[in-house]
């Protein structure tokens, strides 16, 4: 990165690669596209959803960061309250 006349840091734009995946009622997943950035992932979701009533996410591999379409209810849907484990339950 280098800066400018005006002390503005230039470089290259920073265009991750994140895949999309179609999340459906049985918890299976299944690849759709590989998609260049992250507006262009949130508008291919858009896309997709339009046209399905599944659930759609993204993922950056390298960093393992999600994208979820739908920002309320997450990628993944987890219950609220969970139960006490039992450490004899625990290998």
């Amino acid at each position: 990165m280098f800066a400018d006349s005006e002390g503005r840091w230039r470089g290259r734009p920073m265009h991750h690669k994140y895949d999309l995946f179609e999340k459906f009622p049985d918890g299976s997943s299944l690849w759709r596209a590989c998609i260049v950035g992250l507006k262009g992932t949130r508008q291919h979701m858009y896309d997709l959803a339009k046209r399905s009533s599944n659930q759609f996410y993204a993922m950056h591999l390298v960093s393992g960061k999600i994208v979820s379409h739908d920002l309320l209810r997450g990628a993944f849907r987890v219950p609220t309250k969970m139960g006490r484990r039992n450490r004899s339950a625990v290998a």
